[in-house]
């Protein structure tokens, strides 16, 4: 039997090899697309849906449509990789995506589901489980966590509507588990003390007042030049970052060995040159003497222009780093201040000492104002007085400048 459809419709059909049932459109390009069904209804119904499709101006894929899983498997394997060869994404991005992909999509059901067929329902039952998922530290993934795997899932999609695989990216219809971001933790002035008591007999003591005194990242700080640094006219120019990166895989242990590479900062607002305090300056300086006596008396120094090195003059590494900030916290009797939060005390103490939010936003180099005051600023119980002249008297009243 064969059935008849309106003029321009298509033409519905039983196929003899199997028996399914096929309704063939005409696309507006002109080419055909055939849609199946179990009997004569439900290919009527697939049809409808596709002139619906049509009518709406989404994009018809012609072929096989493929799983979101097959999908994103070629998304990173040829897309991603492709813009990372380019130019276009950092590889640390790109890292990112594959891990939340392989982690926390392809795993799961949703990786089964046709992409042109994906709902808003799916990725949030998808959302629901992943949240409930135990990691392999036998707790349950953050909010934040699933945050950036349903982000990977977001540009993905928005990739396949570029590529007019898909009509609408049903994840952008989908909120995000609370909790993806939140104001730093307040500390009392009481507990900085101490921990900035800690600070001034560290080894790495330069390097927390650094970070103190006008508020870079880690990797910013770690990057910092006495090329790009002017003692005399009291400025630091910040143009990289260091960071870990995943290298190549290990054939005979199937684990990628890390390596650290320093990165332009990704945005015009992170490259600036910024005033330094007084205070910081004199540090610097102390500093200076005492790495160029160092370098003297060392059988080898890698890069002589890095501000905070190792012994041998390497760049230092981000999780000791890390290690040697707990140390200093745990001496001090504090717990959970991140070395991040030391970003956010600049932030706080400028403000206590008197500079205006807008100060503090350019301080930080934030686009936005409102990142400054939602997640940094904390006012102290200080009185407010009066960013870089201010800085130098918090950094004099916590620190010596020796």
């Amino acid at each position: 039997m064969t059935g008849r459809a309106p003029s321009g419709e298509g033409s519905v059909y039983r196929r003899e090899s199997d028996g399914k049932w096929c309704a063939a459109v005409t696309l507006p390009s002109g080419r055909r697309k055939v849609v199946y069904g179990v009997d004569e209804k439900a290919a009527l119904k697939a049809r409808r849906a596709l002139l619906a499709e049509i009518e709406a101006g989404r994009p018809v894929p012609l072929g096989r449509t493929p799983t979101l899983g097959a999908y994103l498997v070629r998304w990173l394997d040829v897309r991603i990789a492709g813009e990372v060869e380019a130019g276009h994404l950092d590889e640390s991005t790109a890292d990112s995506y594959r891990q939340m992909v392989e982690g926390h999509l392809l795993p799961t059901f949703l990786a089964k589901v046709k992409i042109n067929a994906l709902v808003a329902d799916d990725v949030r039952a998808w959302q629901r489980e992943r949240l409930k998922a135990i990691s392999s530290r036998g707790k349950p993934f953050s909010p934040r966590t699933v945050g950036m795997a349903h982000a990977a899932l977001r540009r993905a999609l928005n990739d396949a509507m570029r590529d007019e695989i898909i009509g609408r990216n049903v994840a952008t219809l989908v909120r995000l588990p609370s909790g993806q971001s939140r104001p730093a933790e307040q500390r009392t002035e009481e507990e900085m003390g101490r921990v900035f008591a800690e600070m001034v007999a560290d080894r790495h003591r330069v390097l927390w007042f650094t970070m103190l005194a006008f508020g870079p990242r880690r990797g910013e700080a770690l990057a910092m030049r006495w090329s790009l640094t002017d003692l005399d006219a009291s400025t630091t120019a910040l143009r990289k970052q260091m960071r870990r990166v995943r290298g190549e895989m290990d054939p005979e242990t199937g684990k990628r060995r890390g390596r650290l590479v320093e990165k332009d900062l990704k945005t015009a607002e992170s490259r600036a040159t910024l005033s330094l305090p007084a205070a910081l300056v004199e540090m610097l300086r102390a500093h200076r003497r005492n790495q160029a006596a160092d370098r003297l008396a060392a059988r080898v120094w890698v890069d002589p222009d890095l501000v905070f090195t190792t012994s041998i003059g390497t760049a230092l590494e981000p999780r000791n780093v890390n290690r040697s900030w707990s140390a200093v916290c745990a001496r001090a009797g504090v717990e959970g201040v991140r070395l991040h939060d030391l970003r956010h005390a600049a932030a706080s103490l400028a403000f206590a000492e008197g500079a205006s939010i807008k100060e503090v936003q350019s301080m930080l180099r934030h686009t936005r104002q409102a990142t400054t005051s939602d997640l940094y600023v904390h006012v102290f119980e200080s009185v407010r007085r009066g960013t870089a002249d201010r800085m130098d008297a918090v950094l004099r009243k916590f620190g010596s400048a020796g």
